[in-house]
């Protein structure tokens, strides 16, 4: 049977609309992450040197005036810097950078020599290059420390603590001291800030911080957890003994008295 012949007024079909691109979801949330990153890295250095001062009201339209981060970015920062202690946000009010009282430097103490000897306590010091790590971390420490770059001195200081906790290969030691370590560098920044001008008291500060330091590795290289323990909690006593001796300074009592007329 011979085919069936279209009609000359028969309009020819329509081409099939060629498909829409579609998103690719791993690159779009890659992008996500990539954003959350920039903006964690830029507010929690500014909470850390203290441009974002303790108490400071951490919105919307000021994180994009400031960093340039967009509202969705911004949050998912902002609740990440909330883990990391640095960060807390009231019920109705918002997000805050959180502050550095009397009350919480005390709780922070109590919390941050629980950490360390947690850490002395658990670290493996058979870790393969756990040592060569913390020399490492102690040579980058003198530098910084010779070049007076305090922000840096805190940064290096938390890596090589941070550093006994990661051997210690116990996630939740881990965090508990990352959590800590972020509050120990805005506390020793804040110090470090005051004391600047002070040279003697700084250079025997550091004599003394070097001292605990060799001495934290060579009691890994010898694998004794329980020396450990015991340098790390006279550690955090310096770091304590420090805090009291900068906000106990006053010149006050020395100034000369009132002149009467």
């Amino acid at each position: 049977m011979p085919a069936e012949r279209r009609s000359g007024t028969e309009r020819p079909r329509a081409r099939a609309a060629a498909p829409r691109a579609r998103r690719v979801p791993e690159l779009a949330a890659t992008a996500s992450v990539a954003q959350t990153d920039i903006a964690a890295a830029a507010i929690r250095e500014s909470i850390l040197d203290l441009s974002l001062s303790p108490g400071t009201r951490l919105d919307d339209k000021a994180l994009l005036g400031r960093f340039g981060v967009g509202r969705t970015p911004a949050r998912e920062a902002l609740n990440r810097l909330v883990s990391e202690g640095l960060v807390e946000i009231e019920h109705n009010r918002g997000a805050f950078v959180r502050p550095l009282d009397i009350e919480t430097i005390q709780q922070f103490f109590d919390a941050y020599a629980a950490s360390e000897r947690l850490n002395g306590f658990f670290c493996r010091t058979r870790e393969p290059g756990l040592a060569e790590d913390l020399d490492r971390h102690q040579e980058r420490y003198r530098k910084v420390v010779a070049a007076r770059d305090w922000l840096e001195v805190t940064r290096v200081n938390a890596a090589l603590h941070l550093r006994i906790a990661a051997a210690t290969q116990n996630q939740y030691v881990i965090d508990f001291a990352t959590r800590l370590q972020n509050q120990a560098r805005r506390v020793s920044y804040f110090i470090y800030r005051m004391e600047h001008d002070n040279g003697r008291t700084l250079e025997q500060h550091q004599t003394r911080v070097n001292r605990d330091h060799g001495d934290i590795v060579a009691t890994v290289r010898r694998h004794d957890n329980a020396a450990l323990v015991e340098i790390l909690t006279r550690h955090v006593g310096l770091f304590h003994e420090r805090i009291v001796r900068v906000l106990k300074a006053t010149r006050g009592l020395d100034a000369p008295l009132p002149v009467r007329f």
